[in-house]
């Protein structure tokens, strides 16, 4: 998949190959393709966050979870390997505390991406014989900040950050993305939105949607508070068809 073997360039995440290349980071990239697909969506009225769960027979659905409150007002969605997930997770919601008791406000969407990406960042700069392996992890961060402004963000597995109005990490990024591209409008209202996510997430996966593999979340500008929907509220959804109502 990437040509000629790494040939040693990918014992460190410090050496360069001949052609410029890091390949710990590559693979840690593709660690997030081969994950879930999650998705989030902002639009005028709030932030939607959404993730397909891999339930394996036997396992209480309810103890995967792909999206996680970090604080109040901020959610975040991830794709990848859970531990390094749960790891990011963490350090995210200890830096939304210590900026709480620092600037004595709800930390910005963009300052926790900027956070997290520093440490993907520093992660990546370590000697493997230090832990150097990178995070194999990319995080879909949706907020509503201080301003009332509803934000969208994505880290990915080496420490860049963008701001999206639609975005999609995962396995099946492509298909959805493009499902997004396609039928996205900043005009939708939060139902018809989380109806649009659902039909992307549908695009990605080969699986039925139902409330065991499906996790939805919302953060509305009305509330200013992140809302993780129950099942009866997902199953709802996911019968409805009408996406383009507004």
């Amino acid at each position: 998949m990437f040509g000629i073997s790494g040939q040693g360039y990918d014992h460190s995440t410090g050496i360069f190959s001949p052609e410029g290349r890091i390949f710990a980071a590559e693979y840690a990239k593709k660690a997030v393709e081969q994950g879930a697909t999650s998705i989030g969506v902002q639009v005028k009225d709030g932030v939607i966050l959404l993730a397909e769960k891999r339930v394996m027979p036997l396992q209480e659905p309810d103890s995967v979870e792909k999206i996680s409150k970090i604080d109040g007002h901020i959610g975040v969605a991830t794709s990848g390997f859970m531990a390094d997930a749960r790891q990011l997770i963490q350090e995210a919601r200890v830096k939304a505390q210590s900026y709480w008791l620092t600037f004595d406000e709800p930390i910005p969407g963009e300052a926790l991406a900027e956070h997290i990406c520093n440490v993907k960042v520093t992660r990546l700069s370590l000697d493997p014989r230090q832990g150097g392996r990178p995070y194999g992890v990319a995080m879909l961060i949706g907020s509503i900040d201080y301003d009332g402004v509803p934000r969208l963000f994505m880290t990915d597995p080496v420490g860049y950050h963008w701001g999206y109005l639609a975005a999609v990490i995962g396995r099946g990024s492509n298909q959805a993305g493009e499902y997004l591209e396609q039928h996205y409008k900043r005009t939708l209202k939060m139902p018809a939105a989380i109806r649009l996510g659902l039909d992307a997430l549908r695009q990605a996966t080969d699986s039925d949607l139902h409330s065991d593999n499906v996790e939805i979340a919302q953060i509305p500008i009305k509330t200013q508070e992140f809302y993780r929907l129950s099942r009866d509220e997902i199953e709802k959804y996911l019968s409805s068809e009408d996406t383009t109502k507004e």
